[in-house]
Order: structure tokens, then sequence, then C-alpha cells
């Protein structure tokens, strides 16, 4: 009798196979396992950086990290210490430092807005020291020029100029270039400009042009930032040492037309007759916002009889009075007695009183003689002299002469 069949041969083959397959997937599972076992608390990442989302409260985040309740309160006990942590926005972010043997906190670093951040240390003999610290600023100065092709905001863009630096050179200039209709085809620009900005952030602090120039066919018109023994916060002059700014704006809101000059023989539209106009309407959409021209006192602040409808007078010095007729509304905190600065919003654009249409009825006198505010010239409001002046010219010469590619 034949013991081995060929049958019985081919099952003893099939469980060998078998057997081998059960055993290779055990020892399988065994060398995984230990090589992917959890890793111990001194395995995992020796930092971490948290930042505060929308909705967070500094608590809340700090107590979602590795750090125990314990250590979270000694943390926030400190801080309590050097700052208020309730002030913290979203953006704000705090690093935790961990010992990588011990795996405890060694360093921990809060940055919230601002320049300032603190620092909280934890020594081998649990000793914590906190401090506060200013970030080292970076200043980058960068220069640029261009030709205009369609409109001033578009070729300064094209270089890469920032929003921000682009408004500042339209308001440097807003005294002597009206850049809604005066930016022509051709005109030129150069300019010269700082970011300052805390790289440990990626945060810009402050942008501000150091000098600018705007050329035109008929003109060239130039700006230096510097800072007068004066002034605390320093302002733009012209080549010659003349400040850019004047006493007064050039218009007190942006206005679509004029829709009437100022006039000693005027036809009035309501009443049918012949009569001097002194002021001058600027034609604007219902809701305008109207500024003040310059520095004063309110002195008058309600609704005029005589057509003028909803009125604010204002008192500057050097016996100037500005007036400003047919408001819808008053700005906010305007009355009399109320001090105002150049450029405050004093009123909004209205038809009140006697008027066909939404406009501004402004008016200026001095010692009580109105005037005709388009021929007025103004001196400017600073002018170098002496050694501040021979100080300028040094600082100012061939700063905008350089090379003036972007350098971004």
């Amino acid at each position: 009798m034949n013991f081995f069949s060929k049958k019985t041969f081919i099952y003893f083959v099939i469980i060998f196979i078998f057997c081998s397959v059960v055993v290779a997937l055990i020892v399988t599972k065994k060398v995984s396992t230990k090589e992917y076992t959890a890793p111990t608390r001194n395995d995992k990442p020796n930092a971490e950086k948290v930042t505060i989302k929308r909705g967070d409260t500094f608590a809340l985040a700090i107590r979602n990290t590795r750090l125990s309740e314990q250590d979270s309160s000694d943390i926030i006990g400190e801080l309590k210490k050097v700052t208020n942590i309730n002030y913290c926005t979203p953006g704000d972010f705090f690093e935790i430092f961990y010992d990588p043997k011990t795996g405890k906190w060694t360093n921990f670093l809060y940055y919230p807005s601002g320049i300032s951040y603190y620092s909280i240390t934890k020594s081998s003999d649990n000793i914590i020291k906190t401090e506060k610290k200013e970030f080292e600023i970076d200043t980058k100065t960068y220069k640029a020029q261009g030709t205009i092709t369609h409109s001033l905001w578009a070729a300064m863009e094209s270089q890469n100029i920032p929003s921000d630096i682009i408004l500042s050179f339209t308001n440097i200039f807003a005294g002597h270039i009206d850049f809604f209709t005066g930016a022509k085809k051709g005109n030129v620009f150069k300019i010269v400009y700082e970011i300052k900005q805390i790289n440990k952030k990626n945060k810009k602090l402050s942008s501000m042009i150091i000098a600018a120039r705007y050329e035109t066919t008929s003109k060239t018109n130039t700006a230096f930032y510097f800072e007068t023994k004066n002034t605390k916060t320093g302002c733009y002059f012209d080549e010659n040492g003349k400040s850019l700014e004047n006493a007064f704006l050039k218009a007190p809101l942006c206005f679509n037309r004029i829709s009437s000059s100022f006039s000693y023989r005027r036809y009035h539209p309501i009443l049918k007759v012949v009569k001097a106009h002194e002021g001058i309407d600027y034609a604007a959409p219902i809701g305008t916002a109207v500024v003040s021209i310059g520095d004063g006192t309110v002195i008058k602040a309600h609704y005029e009889k005589g057509g003028f409808g909803n009125l604010v007078a204002i008192k500057h010095p050097n016996g100037y009075e500005t007036q400003y007729a047919h408001l819808l509304k008053y700005g906010k905190g305007i009355k009399k007695g109320k001090k105002v600065t150049r450029g405050q919003i004093v009123g909004y654009v209205g038809m009140t009183g006697l008027t066909t249409g939404p406009h501004l009825d402004f008016r200026i006198k001095h010692k009580g003689k109105f005037f005709d505010y388009q021929k007025m010239r103004q001196a400017p409001v600073t002018k170098l002299t002496g050694e501040e002046k021979k100080e300028f010219k040094e600082k100012i010469k061939n700063l905008l002469d350089t090379d003036t590619s972007v350098k971004q």
C-alpha cells in the first residue's frame, strides 16, 4: 500500500504553505509593533507655536498646549505682572520651548501687537524671570520712478509702490496739484520712500515718503521730508526750504464741478434778481463730506435765515472766517465753541435753504470782507532759514537724482 498518495501529498503542501504564511504575518506584526511604539514625552518637538485666532482667549489658547495646568497658570500669572492678556487680538502669537531631556518648558515668548514682546524663562532650579523687550525694527529704503500713461495710480502701482505710499504722494502735493484733472499722460514722478517692519512678525509698522518729485510740461513740484527744531514729526518742504503745507486746503470737499463762482453780479436762479454772490458753489452729491479748510473755532452751527440753510462758520487765525452753507447735517460734535483742525469734517452736502440742487456754498472773508478764494495766494506755513536751511540743503542734495529703479 502506498502510504503517501498523490492526493495526500498535495494536502501536506497546502498545509505547509498556509502555516508558513501565518508564521510570516506573526513575525511581521511583532517587528512592526516594535518599530512604531508610541513616542515618549521626550520624543516630542522641543518647541510649540500658537497663534491667537478669532474668538480665542489667551487662557484658552495656552491650555491647548503641552503645558500642565500648573505651568499654564504660572505663565499667565507672570504675564499679568507686565501686560494685560485680555487685550490679545487675532494674529498675536506665543512660542514655548522645552528641555529635550526632561520635556519641561524653559522659555515662553509672547508676541502681542506693537513693538514690544515678553520673555519668560525658567531655570533648572525653577527660578522664573520675566522681561519686557522690544523688537529690532528693520528699515528699508526704496526708490522708484515712472511716466504716466493712464493715471498716476496705475503708473505707481506698476512699479510695485504700496497703496499707502501712493496716497501719501497725492496728499503731499494736494495743495498744489489736482490729480483728478491735472495728471496728464507723459507726466513723470520720482519717489524715495522707506518702510519699517518687524521681521519676526512679518508685520509692517509704518511707511513714509522721504523725497518726491512730480514733473509736468510746465512745472516741477518737489517735496522733501525734514524735521525742524519746532516740530516733532517733521513736514515736507520744496527744494528752496518752503513748506508745502498751506494754512488752508485747496477746497473744502471733493467736488464734481464749480456750479457758480465768486461774482459781484450774478442772476439768482430762485430770487430772479441780479445780486452779488460772494462765495463759490461746489456741486457734489448729497452726503458728500465737507471739511474745514484750516484750523479754527466754530462760531456758528445752526439754521441761518436768508437762504443759507444749515450753516457752519469758523473763525481762523489772522482775521479769516469761512462759511459752509446748505448743509444736510453737521459733522460729529460740531457746535459753537468747538475747536476744529484742518481737514476735519464739519458737515455734509445738502439742499437746505434757497437752492436748486445739492451743492456747498463756500465763503471766506478776511477782516470782515469776502473775497474770491480761487484767487487767494497762500504763503507757506513754514520757511527754513539760517542753519536749518543749510542743513536741509545738504540733506536733500542728489536725493532724487540717483538711480530710482525699485529695489524690492
